[in-house]
């Protein structure tokens, strides 16, 4: 997720939000909706284009039902009206790991949670280091102290082990999402994609 350039802004015919630079593909624009489309106690609406024109819309979002928290749902939509997917982003962050959830048309349930196990191990393998890192810059004045706690989040069938490849992954350090296409349709990975962004 990229701010937009200054040519993108002025090329655009939509009011531009962010863009999805796609390796080895062409981007996709998000926009906020106008508040015509929006439906009532909706403040997560957004739409996906292929063109800056906005003529060529990927998909929509909007909320499904009206809630907060655990209670919103979001449903992502196709340019025709067909329906990709729900989304349910976690209530509110409370210090402990944010669920992110996509309910698939197939009645597939995927969840994903801020850090995963093996990003935690790394964490705790490395964080003496981390620590003598953050010391050293505050003895040479450097700055303040840079310490994160593991954001990489898989999602996965829910009730899974957490073995085998997940059809979406997000990599904290690189801030980089990773796509399996023949599991999951990429406009409903790229909604999910935005939402994630939207919320750090």
């Amino acid at each position: 997720m990229h701010h937009p350039s200054a040519h993108e802004k002025e090329q655009a015919a939509f009011g531009l939000r962010s863009v999805i630079r796609v390796r080895g593909g062409s981007p996709v624009y998000v926009a906020r909706a106008l508040p015509d489309d929006t439906p009532a106690g909706s403040d997560s609406a957004f739409t996906l284009y292929q063109d800056l024109a906005g003529q060529k819309p990927l998909c929509s979002v909007a909320g499904r039902a009206a809630g907060t928290g655990r209670d919103a749902v979001l449903a992502v939509t196709g340019p025709r009206g067909e329906q990709l997917g729900l989304l349910r982003p976690p209530a509110r962050r409370n210090g402990r790991r944010p669920r992110w959830e996509m309910d698939l048309p197939d009645g597939t349930r995927l969840t994903g949670q801020g850090g995963t196990v093996t990003a935690w191990a790394l964490y705790v393998v490395l964080s003496p280091l981390l620590l003598v890192y953050n010391v050293a810059g505050l003895i040479g004045g450097y700055g303040g102290p840079d310490w994160f706690l593991p954001t990489r989040t898989a999602w996965r069938r829910k009730g899974s082990l957490g073995l085998g490849r997940a059809p979406l992954k997000f990599y904290g350090m690189t801030d980089k999402y990773k796509v399996r296409t023949k599991r999951l349709d990429t406009r409903l990975a790229y909604a999910q994609g935005v939402l994630h962004a939207w919320s750090d």
